[in-house]
């Protein structure tokens, strides 16, 4: 069997060899042990490693799949260029693995990661707004879709501000009536808004072809991250490690 997939994640296994998680459109998570992937210089080592895509043919042996043969496609080179990028990817692929728990999952998962792995690899911008971007578009295809349309009440969509509700999932205006019904919210600018709406219509190729403030870009990585680790029922920490590292940074700078 042969096929193209991204490696979700390696791990030692016996002596030089490693245990890989690949992602495929066809076959959705794989299984499979990469044989001498753990020797410097090996065959498969580079096409084995970690966030890694890759062409690989299969052998199966004893109801395992075993690599035969590897090549490898993208190593997405400038995702190792600093720290905020790798962080980013790794919190990607961490990600990526929870919600591809079936096939038809995985194929519409497979082209938003891959996409998302090459606009933090390429772009020489804040990486937030990618991050944002991807994990609204993996909430959306998941079937936790939120309703971004005009509040319930009617109201015209002239205001500057509108309520997000967690609870609800959906978007409120500013009304007293209508916040009370919102319950738990954060007060989210126009701009957010339509960046949201953005990112649940936009294809995966052109997903992450937008531009927002740093305002926004605040606004946009608080919500989906909330969003994100409410309905999937766990913290998702790598980027706030990440932000308490800038933080220490900065107090050793200015002392």
């Amino acid at each position: 069997m042969k096929i193209r997939g991204l490696v979700l994640s390696s791990r030692p296994h016996k002596e030089q060899d490693r245990l890989i998680r690949v992602l495929t459109i066809e076959n959705g998570v794989l299984l499979a042990c990469a044989p001498g992937a753990g020797k410097t210089g090996s065959r498969h080592a580079l096409s084995a490693q970690c966030g890694t895509l890759s062409d690989f043919t299969f052998n199966h042996s004893r109801g395992f799949l075993y690599v035969k043969e590897s090549e490898m496609v993208e190593p997405f080179r400038g995702l190792y260029e600093d720290i905020e990028k790798l962080t980013a990817a790794a919190h990607i692929l961490e990600i990526t693995s929870d919600v591809c728990v079936s096939q038809d999952i995985s194929s519409v998962i497979y082209p938003v990661t891959i996409c998302a792995l090459f606009a933090l690899s390429e772009t020489q911008k804040n990486t937030s707004p990618v991050i944002s971007a991807f994990e609204w578009k993996v909430m959306d295809v998941s079937g936790y879709s939120a309703d971004l349309s005009a509040c319930p009440c009617g109201k015209s969509e002239k205001d500057s501000s509108f309520a997000f509700s967690f609870n609800r999932c959906r978007i409120f205006c500013l009304r007293p009536s209508c916040l009370s019904e919102a319950g738990k919210y954060k007060v989210i600018s126009i701009g957010a808004v339509e960046a949201l709406r953005f990112f649940k219509r936009a294809e995966a190729s052109n997903l992450f072809s937008f531009t927002v403030s740093d305002e926004v870009s605040d606004e946009l990585s608080e919500i989906t991250r909330k969003y994100l680790c409410e309905h999937l029922e766990k913290k998702y920490c790598k980027m706030d490690m990440l932000d308490l590292i800038k933080d220490y940074s900065i107090c050793e700078s200015s002392e």
